[in-house]
């Protein structure tokens, strides 16, 4: 289940507020003392993350049966949750112990989706998380977070002062809709951010001559099935050189421009496949326009690059 953008909060009691975790989504499956890690996406990520292992020990294999953890993965850096150090974990299969050491891994568990091998999706949220507050207690690498009832705001402007990336509002009522954006669920973030799929790439000036200087990025029309992007703009800023080398080889050269219309711009541009999802953070995004001082955020491998559209937004009337 999906949160949609909001412009501000809802406000009565019916609501549960959280922190928004800057992070990669992450599935916990726990079954007879193994446990299997999935993305976002559904792909395999249990050797990616092996110092979250042992939250099968968290679980009795007789009391508890198959269990299903929804939350999120993240790397602090100085108690703020930090997606620019998780870049150097995500795309990494059997990790060093000096990686993991450097950059450990947390889980963060939002919610609990099978309980003794039965789904609680018809369950209400505030008693799914009870369930979540009861089966599962801090370990090393994981933990359950508080979240508060009332005026979300507070949480809102704690976000904002230590600048993280916003919040999360869940009505208590709200059952969990497996794939579904709903707006049971809100999220009010601090800065503009989201996903966007690589179409191209533009050669760099002076040192970066000749070399990837920015990405070319869009986002795909729900009214269309011809997998073509929509143009949204280049981004270069938050770049490093180490990640342009990288990305320089992961990006499948393509001969065919993956955009509606191929854009207006000075540069040759280099098509690719477009399948790498990447997450952008801007200042303002105007209808039919390009984005406004985009920053690369990074690469999100729990990203289906089918699935990413210009993201929706409800009012504080529409939630209900």
């Amino acid at each position: 289940m999906k949160a949609l953008g909001a412009t501000r909060p809802p406000f009565d009691d019916g609501w549960a507020t959280e922190l928004k975790w800057d992070g990669m989504r992450l599935q916990i499956t726990i079954a007879d003392g193994e446990v299997r890690l999935s993305s976002g996406s559904g792909r395999n990520v249990t050797s990616n993350f092996p110092e979250l292992h042992a939250i099968a020990d968290a679980f009795d294999p007789e009391h508890h049966g198959t269990v299903v953890l929804d939350g999120e993965c993240v790397v602090f850096d100085e108690g703020r949750p930090s997606f620019q150090r998780l870049q150097n974990r995500i795309h990494v299969t059997n990790p060093t112990n000096h990686l993991v050491n450097t950059y450990p891994v947390f889980f963060v568990a939002f919610d609990l989706l099978v309980l003794q091998g039965q789904d609680l999706f018809a369950i209400p949220f505030q008693d799914r998380r009870r369930l979540l507050s009861d089966s599962l207690e801090d370990g090393p690498n994981w933990r359950v977070p508080p979240y508060s009832i009332g005026d979300p705001n507070e949480l809102l402007d704690l976000a904002k002062e230590r600048s993280l990336e916003g919040i999360v509002c869940k009505r208590l009522d709200s059952t969990y809709r497996p794939g579904e954006r709903h707006p049971n669920w809100v999220k009010i973030k601090v800065r503009l951010r989201q996903e966007f799929v690589v179409g191209g790439w533009l050669p760099g000036g002076g040192g970066l001559t000749g070399s990837l200087g920015s990405l070319m990025v869009g986002v795909h029309d729900p009214d269309r099935d011809d997998g073509k992007l929509i143009w949204a703009g280049a981004v270069g800023s938050g770049l490093r050189d180490s990640l342009r080398t990288q990305l320089l080889a992961e990006l499948e050269t393509s001969d065919v421009c993956p955009f509606l219309a191929e854009p207006d711009i000075d540069k040759v541009p280099t098509w690719v496949t477009p399948t790498m999802v990447v997450e952008v953070e801007f200042g303002l995004w105007e209808e039919g326009a390009q984005l406004w001082h985009p920053t690369f955020c990074g690469v999100r491998v729990d990203r289906d690059p089918s699935d990413v559209q210009r993201e929706p937004f409800v009012t504080t009337g529409d939630m209900g």
